[in-house]
């Protein structure tokens, strides 16, 4: 037996490119929170230990740059589950975190880019006859390069279409404001 529910008249039903697109910005943000919250753990444990003024200032702005980032990765978890629960209040906040996101992707993107050549570089100086784990560190670096600047250049024509699709009057009247 079928499992049947109830649908109101203003929020159809079906298939949305859309909400797939805001449940994986979901959960590469809870992905980024584990990241950033862990990271932020070791670099905590490293200022604990640090004997230098000049380190310790140092780690101080990692930890720092390392919050920002966790917060900005709660924030966008936020803004995406009210989405996802089609709440009226999360669809702008959601387009303006679309757009700067894919400005972030952008730059980060030409930048990561930009130094495609250190590792040309880093390969140049194996020898011929080098150390077959060098290569493969290499190889492996080389890879997880290529992949997170095209994920990047991915990103954007992605996130764009999204703030664009939740402009799109079919999709804002999936969204329900807050009952009072």
């Amino acid at each position: 037996m079928a499992l049947t529910t109830r649908r109101d008249a203003t929020r159809p039903g079906g298939f949305a490119v859309w909400r797939i697109v805001v449940w994986l910005m979901l959960l590469l943000a809870a992905f980024g929170c584990l990241q950033y919250a862990l990271h932020a753990q070791q670099v905590w444990a490293a200022l604990q230990n640090s004997g230098g003024a000049d380190a310790a200032s140092h780690l101080h702005g990692v930890l720092a740059w390392d919050l920002a980032y966790l917060a900005g990765a709660l924030a966008i978890m936020a803004i995406c589950a009210g989405a996802i629960l089609r709440q009226a209040w999360s669809r702008v906040p959601l387009q303006i975190a679309a757009v700067l996101l894919a400005i972030w992707a952008l730059v980060s993107g030409i930048t990561l880019f930009g130094h495609w050549h250190d590792i040309d570089n880093a390969a140049a100086l194996l020898q011929p006859g080098a150390d077959a784990a060098a290569q493969e560190t290499i190889d492996r670096l080389r890879r997880n390069f290529e992949m997170a600047v095209g994920l990047k250049f991915l990103a954007v024509p992605v996130l764009l279409w999204l703030a664009w699709r939740l402009s799109r009057a079919a999709v804002r009247e999936q969204f329900r404001p807050r009952r009072g």
